[in-house]
């Protein structure tokens, strides 16, 4: 134990989700508000997304936590279920048990239980956790849940949190209905390095440390390498060096600790330990592939060339607000805008809600693939994406499988004109 070796009250990296830790960086702040905007208003389907490990139970709980008592909590952590199976659970959930009921039962049970709870001036909030387990079927339940009302008033806000993979799912063939239920959607980010310093200081000042700087500054750029910026991985290697750092009978935790802990939990870099990048940082691309061939987005204004961007990250964020991949200064443009996310080599275009729309042509845009050389624009700033450098190189069966995700009933695609 090393809380007296370093004068702690408590430990400060522990595992267990617990809200007087959280830490709150730019991306957690938004999420939290968006949640608790969300909660105040009841509305009716919420959407976040974030790697595992990223804090999103935290941050859920501590946006709860701000509701008092007047709110009823379901939470479903089993998704890989079927839809009867879901019913049964969110019933549970409620306090009733009808394993033998027919599905109409099961619904006719919920919807009576939600209006006698509006009666009694109460929210209900359904958070579904790992939700990019979930089946389709299942997401369809949702969506039709999330519909139910009375009056005006939604009769439940549905909260449906997951790792990166559940924005795949929700961007698939079949699923436009259910996109356009989504009231708000949302990535948390990892830490930069700035924020990993900050984070530290945070957990060390809520365990009361005599010495919030213990962590020496060359420490933070090992910790980000290792842990890629997810807060439960930077709580591991943190705690491992502290618990090293008491051993060694030392007060700071030097580079030399941090590679101690790392050697004994024996971790690889963590770019090394896990494919799937991290969103925001450099996506995965094959050693035979030329980064000549990673998709591209030039912007311009006014018919001139303003800047040119690699799409090499998951997610490229768009709007007013500076901590934005494109920021664009200009009051018709919302804080954060759109979002370009990149996965499996298509990249999908969506409108994050905002005030005054983007659009394609004269068309608003809520989510749908790209096509190579497509333009989009916000306010009067131009966007256009380039999958390849040459136009002419993209092949009729990749625009096929894109107008396939735009329409899964049309027939079989024909070429455009892209001169």
């Amino acid at each position: 134990m090393y809380l007296e070796h370093y004068g702690l009250k408590d430990f400060p990296f522990g595992l267990a989700s617990d809200p007087k830790f959280l830490y709150l960086s730019k991306a957690h702040a938004r999420v939290k508000a968006q949640i608790e905007y969300a909660l105040y208003i009841q509305d009716s389907l919420v959407v976040f997304t974030g790697e595992i490990g990223s804090g999103k139970t935290t941050l859920l709980q501590d946006a709860l936590n701000n509701f008092g008592h007047n709110m009823v909590v379901a939470k479903l952590h089993q998704t890989q279920i079927n839809e009867v199976e879901f019913l049964q659970l969110l019933l549970v959930e409620f306090g009733f048990q009808l394993f033998d009921a027919a599905k109409v039962e099961l619904l006719e049970k919920i919807s009576s239980f939600l209006k006698q709870q509006y009666k009694q001036g109460k929210k209900v909030v359904l958070i579904v956790d790992e939700a990019q387990n979930l089946s389709k079927k299942v997401l369809e339940e949702i969506r039709l849940l999330s519909d139910l009302q009375n009056g005006n008033s939604k009769l439940m806000t549905v909260i449906i949190v997951g790792q990166p993979e559940l924005n795949e799912l929700l961007d698939a063939p079949g699923m436009e209905q259910m996109v356009q239920r989504i009231r708000l959607r949302f990535h948390i980010n990892a830490l930069t390095e700035e924020e990993i310093t900050e984070y530290i200081r945070h957990r060390l000042s809520v365990a009361n440390a005599p010495n919030v700087e213990m962590f020496e500054p060359e420490t933070v750029p090992m910790i980000y390498v290792y842990t890629g910026g997810r807060p439960r991985l930077m709580n591991i290697l943190c705690d491992y060096a502290l618990m090293c750092g008491a051993i060694e009978e030392v007060q700071s935790i030097t580079t030399d600790i941090i590679q101690q802990a790392v050697e004994e939990l024996n971790w690889e870099p963590y770019e090394q330990r896990f494919s799937r990048r991290a969103s925001g940082r450099t996506l995965n691309v094959p050693s035979d592939t030329s980064t000549d061939d990673i998709a591209r987005l030039v912007v311009s204004k006014d018919g001139r060339f303003v800047a040119e961007f690699k799409l090499n990250k998951e997610y490229f964020s768009i709007g007013r607000k500076p901590d934005n991949d494109f920021m664009i200064d200009d009051k018709k443009v919302s804080r954060y805008h759109a979002q370009i996310v990149t996965n499996n080599g298509i990249s999908h275009l969506r409108d994050l809600d905002s005030t005054n729309g983007t659009f394609i042509g004269t068309e608003p845009v809520e989510s749908q693939p790209l096509l190579d050389g497509e333009v989009f624009t916000i306010a009067d700033v131009s966007f256009q994406y380039l999958k390849s450098p040459d136009l002419e190189d993209t092949s009729e069966e990749e625009y096929g499988k894109i107008l396939e995700y735009r329409n899964p009933n049309a027939g079989k695609p024909s070429r455009r004109n892209k001169s």
